[in-house]
């Protein structure tokens, strides 16, 4: 008989371990939330057709379920903090942008002109403007220059005209001496004559 009550002292001791080993504490502190659900719904226990939850696993199910809502909350708040700062500098960085776009726009057309009269001028159409220029300077030059050339040709011509009429002006004037020097003795024998 006494094998027997060892035997019974034994089965009930192993079934109210086992019982207390399905009754433990579930552990809330690790896990996802689902997970944490799932602990509690396989720790509770049963009566009729419902699930019996223990009130403090119920409470520290609900504090932790509160507490992850709460960070997820702050943590959502920060991330559109976060997309607002972003989105602020995203538009700022655009602006710059679109003023650098603008700034390089207007250094390429300054760095294609020229600044000619105080009208900018584009560099091509400047390069037509000198050369057009330089070809009327260069034609009023050789228009200057054949008139120069004409003119001295003139003047050469001119001169000589002039040293021919000087020689036959005083080739003239020699003649005319000559005759009025003859008339005059023409003129003094005629009167020695009639004085005679």
């Amino acid at each position: 008989m006494r094998p027997l009550i060892f035997l019974f002292l034994f089965v009930t001791g192993f079934l109210a371990s086992a019982q207390t080993n399905s009754q433990k504490t579930p552990n809330l502190s690790q896990g996802s939330v689902s997970d944490k659900f799932n602990e509690i719904y396989s720790k509770s226990g049963n009566y009729k057709e419902f699930k019996v939850i223990k009130r403090a696993y119920f409470n520290q199910l609900k504090t932790q379920v509160l507490d992850s809502f709460a960070k997820e909350k702050a943590a959502l708040k920060e991330a559109r903090q976060n997309i607002t700062k972003l989105q602020n500098q995203i538009t700022s960085l655009q602006n710059d942008l679109q003023q650098s776009k603008e700034q390089i726009t207007k250094l390429e057309s300054e760095k294609d002109s020229i600044v000619f009269l105080g009208i900018p001028v584009e560099k091509s159409r400047y390069q037509w403007i000198v050369w057009s220029i330089i070809s009327v300077l260069i034609l009023a030059l050789l228009y200057l220059i054949y008139l120069f050339k004409n003119s001295h040709k003139i003047t050469k011509t001119a001169k000589e005209n002039l040293t021919k009429i000087e020689e036959e002006y005083n080739n003239f004037r020699s003649i005319a001496l000559e005759r009025e020097q003859l008339l005059k003795r023409q003129l003094l024998d005629e009167q020695k004559k009639h004085q005679a």
